[in-house]
């Protein structure tokens, strides 16, 4: 191809590029994926950026989040366009070209190849419409080919100096005092009316007529834009550039629905809300505008897309929470209404969070902190058998069971103190029910609760009200399930709640002390007891206890109530038993004392911290080597012939809450022996099980293989491990007949195998 054929192809592919730009109206389209494109890689050096496209890369990714936001069917409307602009036959609608091109060929040979100008525009064209990062924007103002070819169409027009830089500045601007096409645009639509920009929607010919206007302003400036003044040298105008954008958008069969898809989207990206806040908070109410302009309320409807049940979204853009809820968020929706028929389109989208500013700030329960406490002990649990999870399971099965309507007795301890002081506008019946299934409802949460289902307590709407109501008349600002669990299981900080103090009494005891509570039926009990009342005699500390106090609910009248559910529950001492096993086996750690150069172990256990006595604890071997030797005190032993031994040994604490004995420690451990280093007898001991550990492992591939081949080599590795244990024998310093005994023993073995693997491949 000749200097000047290519020149000729390049102008052209310029024009088309600029006509492109007009008629999707300045949004560059990528061949990729779409869902890549809301998903953008910096791959550039931030410093090797230039302005211009970092300025462009900020305007692409606001078009592409807008046009996303329209959903999967405008996406796919400009999907489509693009596809069918690729496929376009510009050769066989060469006439749509002719206007431009009777004047181009004045100035450039006649021998153009359409073929290869079909392809340089295409290359163009894409290389703009695929721009998805900011190393996409420099490869492309960078790009060699590029670069040559402006300076051939600068040259064919008597211009030298035209750069890639000055067509993407005519198309979308430089950021600063050039606006580019993009621009002027954007300055059109934002001085019209909020109607008349709603009467563009669904007018595919007001926002083409738009985009045309846009383009020949920007044609009279060639002194700003240098493909503006290449296109005046070449007698091209904007009629010209109107003519073909017309009789191009004739011929597409997917324009109409792109160009509206993508008109939108500009729209959408040049929206921003208003909010008119009141109610303390509670109420939000929305307002849009358009370029800086009031959408009328009247062509938009709002609605939630999702979030809080408690936020309610009006279509009038009102969005409120209810009194009693400090906070709510949702995502919520606008879409403009169409005065030109058709479904409403999404214009607006955002998440939003309420909140109520006159509420008190409520204490937040560490959920995060205690599920991580939780699961060790699930953990635990699980270790201690399917005996004691079915335990756990059936207590928390017999809790959701009980029939609140005949027990409501069994709260009446604490019930009455409240009920004295409760307004008459309160209905007592409905305030004693909720606090029951609350209750319920805490007691009966599974050991491996996850977050979600803590959450759907904390934020139950009946909950919240029936603990305002008593925090009204306790005198105290807020009351919520959160600091029902903050008394039981702390907050994270300086209260650590009931779980909390039980812990710190454990860690106070001497050995004898914790292991006589480890011993008795009723003394753990009495220990969780003694610490619900010193929680519940904190009243700076806890807010439920200043509550129950101001409302004069002793702490005994709460182990009462306590006393009389346990009653109820058949499962429940079978469960505390498997829960409190659970607690020690989490909180149990062993001590060693290694002696007799590493043959001897012999191990303890402590809990919290306290060592728990050697008389309390039987030992055992679950499973492991013959070698090793446990016995019931916790020695565990080699012999000195043994150079190491694994096995997996397993403690139990005797008389467990004055029933039968608790596992609470089981552990694999590895006894060596220091002295098998300077043995040659246990030195080559384990030379030889390394060995005959080869072997097997040949062995059990040979016996899955049907290919000669590899049998074959399987010989070649049974001599390399003989080898190998020959020489590492001989390094021993030891008794020669002892060494002797030990190759012998070794070329046995090889020759067995060997013959093992020649019987088989005899075979036929």
């Amino acid at each position: 191809m000749n200097k000047l054929t290519f020149t000729k192809k390049m102008t052209v592919s310029t024009i088309a590029i600029s006509m492109l730009a007009v008629s999707l109206g300045g949004l560059p389209l990528s061949q990729k994926g779409f869902a890549e494109k809301l998903n953008f890689i910096q791959t550039v050096n931030a410093a090797d950026v230039s302005p211009l496209s970092a300025s462009l890369f900020e305007q692409i990714k606001k078009w592409y989040a807008a046009l996303a936001a329209g959903g999967p069917q405008d996406v796919q409307d400009v999907i489509s366009l693009r596809d069918e602009l690729a496929q376009f036959d510009w050769i066989a609608n060469k006439e749509l070209i002719d206007p431009i091109w009777k004047k181009v060929i004045a100035k450039l040979p006649a021998n153009i190849d359409q073929a290869e100008l079909k392809a340089s525009l295409s290359r163009l064209i894409k290389a703009i419409g695929s721009i998805q990062s900011m190393a996409d924007i420099e490869a492309l103002r960078t790009n060699p080919e590029f670069r040559a070819t402006l300076k051939l169409i600068a040259a064919a027009v008597g211009d030298e100096n035209l750069k890639m830089d000055d067509l993407l500045v005519f198309l979308f601007g430089d950021g600063g005092s050039r606006e580019g096409l993009e621009g002027k645009v954007s300055s059109k639509l934002s001085k019209m009316s909020v109607m008349q920009l709603i009467q563009l929607i669904g007018n595919s010919k007001g926002i083409t007529e738009i985009v045309l206007q846009a383009m020949d302003q920007q044609l009279r400036e060639p002194d700003v834009y240098k493909i503006s003044s290449i296109l005046k040298k070449l007698d091209i105008s904007s009629k010209d550039i109107r003519t073909l954008v017309m009789n191009l958008q004739a011929k597409l069969k997917k324009g109409d629905a792109a160009l509206q898809a993508l008109s939108f989207a500009y729209l959408r990206s040049s929206t921003q809300a208003s909010t008119e806040i009141s109610e303390n908070g509670r109420q939000h109410v929305y307002h849009l505008k358009m370029f800086g302009v009031d959408i009328p309320s009247f062509v938009l409807k709002w609605s939630k897309v999702s979030g809080s049940e408690h936020v309610t979204v009006y279509s009038s853009g009102m969005v409120t929470i209810p009194e009693g809820v400090q906070s709510g968020s949702a995502v919520i929706q606008a879409k403009l209404v169409s005065p030109n028929g058709g479904p409403a389109k999404v214009i607006f989208e955002k998440e939003v969070t309420l909140t109520d500013t006159s509420a008190p700030e409520e204490n937040v329960f560490p959920v995060a902190e205690y599920l991580k406490r939780l699961e060790k002990i699930r953990i635990a649990l699980v270790a201690g058998g399917s005996t004691d999870v079915n335990s756990v399971l059936k207590l928390r099965d017999e809790i959701m069971g009980l029939d609140l309507g005949k027990n409501q007795a069994l709260i009446d301890p604490i019930w009455k103190p409240i009920a004295k002081k409760l307004p008459s506008s309160v209905d007592q019946a409905e305030l004693k029910r909720n606090l029951l299934q609350m209750m319920q409802a805490i007691g009966s949460l599974p050991f491996d609760v996850e977050a979600s289902q803590l959450e759907s307590i904390r934020a139950n709407p009946e909950y919240r009200a029936t603990l305002k109501t008593i925090a009204k008349v306790a005198g105290v600002p807020t009351l919520t399930v959160d600091d029902i669990l903050i008394m039981m299981f702390g907050d994270g900080k300086a209260h650590g709640g009931v779980e909390a103090t039980v812990r710190n009494t454990l860690a106070s005891m001497s050995s004898k002390e914790l292991a006589k509570v480890l011993n008795s039926k009723n003394t753990l009990a009495i220990i969780q007891s003694t610490a619900l009342a010193k929680v519940l005699n904190d009243t700076k500390g806890y807010t439920l206890s200043k509550a129950l106090s101001n409302l004069g609910v002793k702490p005994a009248d709460v182990a009462t109530v306590i006393h009389q559910v346990k009653d109820k529950l058949k499962h429940e001492e079978s469960a505390f038993k498997a829960l409190s096993a659970a607690f020690v086996r989490s909180e149990t750690e062993s001590t060693v004392k290694i002696s007799d150069h590493g043959r001897q172990h012999l191990y303890g256990l402590t809990v919290q911290g306290v060592e728990l006595p050697s008389s309390s604890l039987k030992w055992k071997k679950v499973s492991g080597s013959k070698d090793v030797k446990v016995d019931s005190n916790g020695k565990v032993t080699i012999s000195k012939k043994v150079a190491t031994g694994t096995a997996v040994i397993q403690a139990s604490l005797d008389n467990f809450l004055g029933g039968s004995s608790k596992v609470i420690f089981e552990k694999e451990i590895t006894l060596v022996n220091d002295d098998a280093a300077n043995d040659p007898k246990v030195l080559i001991q384990n030379i030889l099980k390394s060995f005959e550990g080869k072997l097997a492992d040949i062995k059990k591939r040979f016996d899955a293989t049907t290919i000669d081949s590899e049998k074959v080599q399987f010989i070649l590795e049974v001599i390399q491990a003989g080898n190998d244990s020959f020489e590492q024998i001989n390094k021993v310093e030891g008794p020669k007949g002892l060494k002797n005994e030990a190759i012998n023993k070794v070329k046995k073995q090889v020759n067995e195998m060997i013959n093992v693997i020649i019987d088989s491949l005899m075979k036929f």
